[in-house]
């Protein structure tokens, strides 16, 4: 799993001075500190931060990612999909195509605790080979062999998934089974193993006492 996000600093980006770096998520304190040095965002005069570009391996994520996006959440959700199964990544990738619940970070994070609620079929990526799959197995309808070439299995493919409302995705046909959607993160109460945003600590430096006369 691969999700960087390219930071700069807001007030120098509206001066067009471009400074940027960019961050590997999972990270840590002491990565966004060294970061944030490198953007010159000290929390005094530099507080606030634009994200210019993502670069994730999984498809279709960065167009639910915005440029004004919280370190922590996206340090939360990274932290999340990297401890999911190849099997659960291909749930939560096709999930995300789908749409149903990736309007915002916090969606995407619930989402991972949700997988449960999705079923996918695995290379069914159009509305025949679906059609086929609903009546050659899980349906399981006798049809005699020499009724089979008379059937639209597009039809019959498309107006199941019409009706269950699901979608055909590069990585098969997903659904939602309409299980209970749990709520897990509720968009303020970011737990604190995932909490990394913190600004450059700053260096004490004593005043110097005049000399006297």
């Amino acid at each position: 799993m691969k999700l960087k996000a390219t930071i700069a600093n807001l007030r120098l980006f509206n001066q067009s001075v471009f400074r940027d770096v960019t961050i590997s998520f999972p990270t840590s304190k002491e990565m966004i500190q060294s970061a944030l040095r490198k953007i010159s965002i000290d929390g005094r005069e530099n507080t606030e931060i634009l994200i210019t570009a993502y670069e994730t391996d999984i498809n279709g994520l960065a167009s639910h990612l915005s440029e004004y996006e919280n370190i922590d959440e996206l340090n939360y959700l990274a932290s999340r999909l990297a401890s999911l199964s190849p099997e659960e990544m291909c749930i939560f990738t096709a999930a995300v195509q789908h749409g149903e619940y990736s309007n915002n970070v916090q969606d995407l994070i619930n989402l991972t605790y949700n997988l449960d609620c999705f079923t996918l079929h695995p290379g069914v990526t159009d509305a025949e080979t679906y059609g086929r799959l609903l009546l050659d197995e899980i349906e399981d309808v006798d049809i005699p062999p020499i009724v089979k070439p008379y059937i639209d299995y597009e039809a019959y493919g498309e107006d199941a998934r019409i009706n269950e409302g699901g979608e055909f995705t590069a990585f098969g046909y997903i659904v939602n089974i309409h299980s209970s959607f749990q709520h897990v993160y509720d968009g303020f109460s970011i737990p604190k193993e995932y909490a990394v945003f913190s600004y450059p600590f700053r260096e004490f430096r004593p005043r110097l006492k005049e000399a006297s006369a």
